[in-house]
């Protein structure tokens, strides 16, 4: 993610990276509102808008023999795999390779094709740990190690944001201590 939450690869129903030429068409030649175009990149694009709008979920998707249904999961596929190559190139390879969220914890088929074609930067998957998403599915013999790992979001906004407060409580317990007394 970058400024927002749109920026970066697709998510379910936010658009992902995009040229800023199509908003300004979207604003001034279709005359789309701003708020319409905020509601359209946050809410109706990712995969629910390259599906036609059949689903913003990859399971619903994947079930799907609709074409636009494979073009979505084509494109979620290949912005991963760009920004996987980008980011090698960046730090001269990678020692490993994490899946994570709904869709990097469940779906087998998705890790398969992202790592296909990788064995030059030393990424190998066991099929079979994968299919069954065990924590470290690359082989033993790949060099680069390939993990799925469990998140829980919610949780740690929690954490954080709990944090945030018993150190904003510590600071003006402190503030208060470190205030003069008044005179009456």
């Amino acid at each position: 993610m970058g400024f927002s939450a749109l920026d970066g690869l697709p998510m379910g129903t936010r658009t992902g990276q995009i040229d800023p030429g199509v908003l300004l068409y979207l604003l001034q030649d279709k005359g789309m509102s701003p708020e319409e175009l905020s509601r359209m990149l946050y809410y109706q694009s990712g995969l629910k808008g390259l599906s036609g709008g059949i689903s913003h979920d990859m399971r619903a998707l994947e079930a799907s023999d609709a074409p636009e249904a494979a073009q979505a999961i084509d494109y979620f596929v290949f912005r991963i795999r760009r920004e996987l190559g980008a980011m090698a190139a960046i730090l001269g390879g990678i020692d490993a390779l994490v899946f994570c969220g709904g869709i990097g914890e469940n779906a087998h088929s998705i890790r398969e094709r992202v790592a296909s074609g990788f064995e030059w930067l030393g990424i190998e998957l066991d099929h079979h740990r994968n299919r069954i998403s065990e924590t470290v599915v690359s082989s033993d013999r790949s060099r680069c190690r390939v993990f799925v790992i469990k998140t829980n979001e919610e949780r740690m906004i929690a954490e954080h944001t709990l944090d945030l407060l018993r150190s904003q409580t510590q600071s003006d317990s402190l503030a208060e201590d470190a205030a003069p007394a008044s005179v009456h």
